[in-house]
């Protein structure tokens, strides 16, 4: 998959801006505060119909204008993509090859981003390890980002109602209709991510033994908030959480909260049988990390046939030269990349690299 053309419009600090990349390494180059993580904004915007920066969509649109429009030649499966946004406050329009589409067409689209908040994704809190599971890992699933999107609409709701029964405004009989979607969806979001680690985690842990020169061995466990058994079938799951949640009922209506579900699980990464977060050096923590980046790169040609396009958004260069090595060696020649650094790391850059581009 390649990015061809990217043309910006009223886009953050952008009035208008377009840019042909190249079809291997991109650089992106400049001081600090001039756009240069905007640029990556807008490919990943334009590929997955969100920002990696910004909750609200109105934060991408430029000071003083009504409206941003991008547009994005993109080349895969031996057909040419022309991907348009126009993003209004409270509102936006998806268009591909000039027809309204809908943002789940665009799943099939493959975007890895890499950004100095990815390096807290080992030591952080439990939301950011989801969050990689349901914006990085689970669209390698065509069907999960709208699972996981139909979960937390359920999940929301079924929050009111309970804040509703608290107060004695609803009866707990109403919760039954939003118990059986929660359990269907939320059976389906673990089930999902359940089957996208048994294929993303063999490869990271394969990728984490070259780049540790077999010295640390990586494994994963996936922490449910249910109790769980290797193996179970998405009908069994839906049981078990109908079966968990009947038993605190009680203590959700008190606290107003679903306390059991996908959005309350986590994922446990540990380097020779010792938990990364807790007592995993900075070093290690930064392996784990680019471990499954590159995964992710690997399982996405595995599945589709062809790699994603790569943002780097001033990483790179934190990474001692091995590890910038054994990245650059992964994706020269093969993934479409995109980097941002500032001209001071550009000018100690690892051979094989190509010279400054963009701005």
């Amino acid at each position: 998959m390649r990015v061809a053309s990217v043309t910006l419009r009223n886009f953050r600090n952008y009035k208008e801006e377009s840019m042909k990349p190249h079809p291997s390494i991109n650089i992106i180059t400049g001081p600090n505060a001039q756009g240069k993580t905007n640029l990556l904004e807008a490919i990943f915007y334009s590929l997955r119909g969100r920002s990696f920066r910004a909750e609200r969509d109105k934060d991408v649109i430029c000071w003083q204008s009504e409206q941003t429009v991008l547009q994005t030649e993109v080349e895969f499966a031996s057909r040419t993509f022309v991907i348009q946004w126009k993003i209004r406050e409270g509102n936006k329009k998806l268009l591909v090859n000039g027809v309204e589409t809908p943002r789940s067409e665009l799943d099939h689209f493959g975007v890895v981003l890499f950004c100095p908040e990815d390096l807290h994704l080992i030591k952080g809190s439990p939301q950011e390890r989801r969050h990689f599971l349901d914006y990085d890992v689970g669209p390698l699933n065509p069907t999960y980002s709208r699972s996981w999107r139909q979960y937390a609409r359920v999940l929301t709701q079924r929050n009111t109602l309970l804040k509703e029964i608290r107060d004695r405004r609803a009866a707990q009989e109403m919760l039954e209709v939003w118990d059986e979607q929660l359990y269907r969806h939320g059976a389906r979001v673990i089930f999902l991510r359940l089957q996208v680690l048994k294929k993303l985690i063999p490869v990271a842990r394969r990728i984490h033994h070259e780049l540790t020169r077999g010295d640390e061995k990586l494994q994963a466990k996936y922490l449910s908030s249910l109790v769980l058994e290797p193996g179970l079938t998405e009908d069994q799951i839906y049981h078990i959480f109908d079966a968990a949640s009947k038993k605190v009922r009680s203590m959700e209506i008190q606290r107003c909260q679903t306390l059991l579900g996908p959005h309350r699980d986590d994922l446990s990464l540990s380097i020779n049988g010792i938990e990364a977060k807790t007592f995993g050096s900075q070093g290690q923590q930064r392996t784990v990390t680019l471990s499954l980046k590159l995964s992710q790169l690997e399982l996405w040609n595995k599945e589709y046939g062809d790699y994603p396009v790569l943002l780097l958004d001033d990483v790179l260069f934190e990474l001692d030269r091995n590890r910038q090595s054994m990245l650059l060696d992964k994706v020269l020649n093969r993934v479409q990349t995109f980097i941002t650094t500032s001209l001071r790391a550009v000018s100690k850059k690892p051979s094989g690299v190509p010279g400054p581009f963009g701005r």
